[in-house]
């Protein structure tokens, strides 16, 4: 029974390893600036400059009306050389900005 169970634990070992071995490391892009007045009035604009892997922009908008909202820019690569900019509608203002990773 001895010889089972380190067989088991053996095989358990080497199971978790090969999936340790086999998941892809995520890229992350780097050297990251955000700027709202890049794209004009209600707009968060982002690019990542270095790196690899997918950013986008993110940002909260808020009216009265609505009260807050999160809107998102398209998804963008370093390589791409272009920003992300998520636009909130007139009658709303920016009430922060940010950048995700995806």
């Amino acid at each position: 029974m001895k010889k089972l169970t380190v067989a088991l634990q053996a095989l358990a070992l080497a199971g978790g390893l090969t999936l340790a071995i086999a998941a892809p490391a995520q890229a992350t892009p780097s050297n990251c600036q955000g700027s709202y007045t890049i794209y004009g009035f209600n707009t968060w604009a982002v690019r990542c400059f270095q790196g690899t892997g997918k950013y986008q922009a993110k940002a909260r908008c808020y009216s009265s009306a609505t009260k807050y909202r999160t809107v998102y820019g398209a998804v963008r690569q370093p390589s791409d050389g272009q920003f992300s900019v998520a636009s909130c509608s007139g009658s709303e203002d920016i009430a922060s900005g940010t950048w995700v990773f995806v």
